[in-house]
């Protein structure tokens, strides 16, 4: 629809409450909203907070303000001449920071587009900041579509600003000016500029986790006989000993038991102390900050129990830490780190390779640690490549199990010897039978863990073999005598079972027996903690290589259909051609590039594509994005469909 065509809507939806059909579906669920909100279109202005209230909420905000500040100084240079502002809103639609041409800022004083204004939809109606907040997506509204005639005289388009660890809304993005100078290309800036500032922030809060894992690994020692909960400042539980959680349940009160400490999120850092002490009375806690803020909390309660195999390990450990510690340089933050992954890790003779820090898998992983203990029965859902068998790996170390990990690739059994090969067979069984039998790979896991991979292309002969064994789990070898068995089980599938099971291939009383816990590990494209896998496995491939962050935001980029194994596999080509622990740009650029870009449409569209990609990284730099893509200042405007300053 036309401005004209537009204005003819609004007036009719004015007048007799008709919504036309033609109408965007965002634009008339805003205005029924504004209707319902009993907001007058006459409201000339959005309300205005006081100074004071002004400065509470900006303070409130400020690692948001941190985050969003070098894209809103940058641009003050490509909006200057652009008859356009950006702005910054709290999650309630507060507008807590402007920058750009200072003609439109004055102009949006007569509306109150300023800081202080308030410009929810519950406040002045329909508009992008308010309709993006109320609808949890980027939203452009442009003259007629806002709902209050004085606002029509703007165009706006804002995107959220989640939180990167929780989802949680933090505030908007938004670029406004004149009715006049509406562009189609301002969505896709901001919320390349919305995906700059997440992306900030997630990397604050990586540095904010590696600090209190880096002030945990140098008192660890004070509490090996201690129990403990290592929390950052978002109230998120890092690592923990298992009574320590068990107490926490056991007091949280009413709170979440799903998330028992997630309430000290929004209370400031200095009533910690207090909250903690209410919730855990017997605990001690050491409150970690930096030079800005506090970045979380180590919470320590008296042991009751001896030194579980883990610290004991970790003392085994702390020698070798410190000598680390010494010699440690411009690293520090990252390879302790890893150093407390690896210590995480260690339980009895199995070192865990799994990494933990998105709170997706950290969920998973502790769901699988407790159904470890427990001996219940896992299924592991995934992606090839997730990880899967690292899982289960890790499952049987946290079981506290003695006996052996036992892997079993369910296609790889062949059919006529499923039992053979599960339950051995005595001496002289069979034709070919080897001299003196064999234990069969179910009693290879006796005391331990049998880990069936691929289930989900089991044969049905073995389907019916296995469901035997977990009726009684006894064991009859061929040619042989009954016996029992203690077995842990794991089970993993990159297969869609309710498909399989649905055309015969697979049997739904063995699934029910299978999936006392069932999790699904999420793509590599979909978790937060890509960094952190990246300098795992890098330190299991080659301790000595050195990456670049600018080489790990190329990485992260890529689609990775393999997942971590892929991304493995890509990380030991690097340093196969690496020199001195390093690979040179245009080895780097030759190994990356690899992988053919798959975006669809037109050239100019992949060209547009990677303009606004790289003018994301740079948080909105029209030079500096010139710069990397080797064109003019020109070309960029013209892709953003902005007239080149003069």
């Amino acid at each position: 629809m036309d401005q004209r065509e537009v204005r003819e809507a609004w007036e009719k939806f004015v007048e007799r409450g008709a919504l036309s059909a033609d109408l965007r579906s965002s634009v008339a669920a805003s205005w029924q909203r504004s209707k319902n909100h009993q907001i007058t279109v006459d409201r000339a202005r959005a309300p205005l907070v006081a100074d004071a209230e002004l400065f509470r909420y900006r303070s409130k905000h400020a690692s948001l303000r941190h985050a969003a500040r070098c894209a809103l100084e940058n641009s003050k240079t490509f909006l200057s001449d652009a008859n356009s502002i950006m702005i910054l809103t709290d999650p309630t639609g507060l507008i807590i920071d402007t920058q750009g041409d200072d003609r439109v800022i004055d102009a949006g004083r007569t509306v109150h587009l300023e800081h202080g204004g308030r410009w929810s939809e519950a406040d002045i109606g329909t508009n992008a900041i308010g309709a993006a907040i109320a609808e949890s997506k980027p939203v452009q509204i442009r003259g007629a579509e806002h709902f209050c005639s004085k606002v029509q005289r703007w165009t706006c388009a804002a995107v959220p600003v989640h939180d990167p660890t929780d989802g949680e809304l933090l505030g908007v993005v938004d670029i406004s000016g004149p009715a006049s100078t509406f562009n189609p290309q301002s969505l896709a800036l901001a919320v390349s500029v919305g995906h700059h500032v997440e992306s900030v922030l997630a990397q604050s809060v990586r540095q904010d986790r590696e600090e209190l894992l880096c002030h945990f690994l140098a008192k660890r020692s004070l509490w090996v006989n201690e129990e403990f909960i290592v929390l950052d400042r978002r109230g998120t539980i890092l690592h923990a000993t298992e009574r320590a959680l068990n107490v926490l349940q056991n007091n949280r009160h009413g709170i979440d038991g799903d998330a028992p400490t997630r309430f000290l999120k929004a209370l400031p850092f200095d009533e910690w102390p207090g909250k903690l002490k209410e919730l855990l009375p017997n605990a001690s806690f050491d409150l970690v900050e930096n030079e800005t803020s506090g970045i979380g909390a180590i919470v320590v309660l008296p042991a009751r129990r001896r030194l579980s195999i883990a610290d004991r390990e970790a003392q085994k450990l702390k020698p070798a830490l410190e000598r680390r510690e010494t010699a440690r340089s411009s690293h520090s933050r990252k390879d302790s780190t890893l150093e407390f992954q690896h210590l995480e890790g260690k339980v009895g003779s199995t070192t865990c390779s799994f990494i933990a820090h998105d709170p997706t898998v950290r969920t998973i992983v502790r769901q699988v640690e407790t159904a470890a203990a427990r001996k219940m029965p896992i299924l592991i859902r995934g992606e090839t490549g997730t990880g899967k068998e690292q899982l289960a790996r890790h499952a049987h170390a946290a079981s506290g199990r003695t006996g052996a990990f036992v892997p079993v690739n369910c296609t790889a059994l062949p059919e006529s010897l499923i039992e053979a090969e599960l339950f051995g067979y005595a001496d002289g069984a069979f034709t070919g039978a080897r001299r003196g039998g064999a234990i069969g790979l179910v009693k290879e896991a006796h005391g331990g863990t049998l880990f069936l991979d691929e289930i989900g292309d089991m044969p049905v002969t073995l389907q019916a073999v296995l469901l035997r064994l977990l009726d009684d789990w006894t064991v009859r070898p061929v040619g042989g005598a009954r016996t029992k068995v203690d077995v842990f089980l794991v089970s993993a599938t990159n297969a869609t079972l309710d498909k399989a099971i649905a055309e015969g291939r697979f049997r739904r009383d063995l699934l029910y027996r299978l999936n006392t816990l069932e999790v699904t590990l999420p793509r590599l494209n979909d978790r937060i903690d890509f960094e952190a896998i990246v300098h795992h496995l890098l330190g299991a491939i080659d301790p000595n290589y050195e990456i670049t962050s600018a080489t790990i935001a190329h990485l992260a980029a890529r689609p990775w259909p393999g997942n971590i194994r892929e991304l493995r596999n890509m990380l030991a080509r690097f340093t196969l051609v690496a020199a001195d622990g390093l690979t040179d740009e245009a080895g780097l650029k030759a190994l990356i590039g690899q992988a053919q870009l798959t975006t669809a449409g037109s050239l100019h569209d992949i060209q547009n594509a990677r303009i606004l990609a790289v003018l994301s990284e740079t948080a909105g730099n029209i030079s500096e994005t010139a710069r990397r893509l080797g064109v003019s200042r020109n070309t960029i405007y013209r892709a953003l469909g902005q007239k080149a300053p003069r």
